[in-house]
């Protein structure tokens, strides 16, 4: 069974922060059924304050600052198991 955690992020100080009006995260984590293996899926939906999309770069900012926060937890569970059991 997948797990799903769904929230609104408030990001603050950065360029690509500031040209947001909101940001919503879905983080999906689903067992591949071998052994301790798992599929993280990660959704973005954000809106810009003028309601155009982020250039190509800045999305792949937000891409790379989700799965930098994936491959942090992934390191946690790695060492700590049992939270995740």
């Amino acid at each position: 069974m997948a797990r799903v955690s769904r929230s609104k992020m408030v990001v603050e100080g950065s360029a690509l922060a500031a040209q947001l009006k909101s940001q919503v995260s879905e983080v999906r984590v689903t067992p591949t059924g071998e052994g301790a293996s798992y599929v993280v899926s990660v959704t973005v939906e954000y809106e810009r304050l003028d309601g155009a999309p982020l250039a190509p770069e800045d999305q792949a900012k937000l891409v790379q600052r989700y799965l930098g926060l994936v491959k942090r937890v992934e390191e946690y569970l790695i060492a700590h198991p049992s939270e995740f059991a």
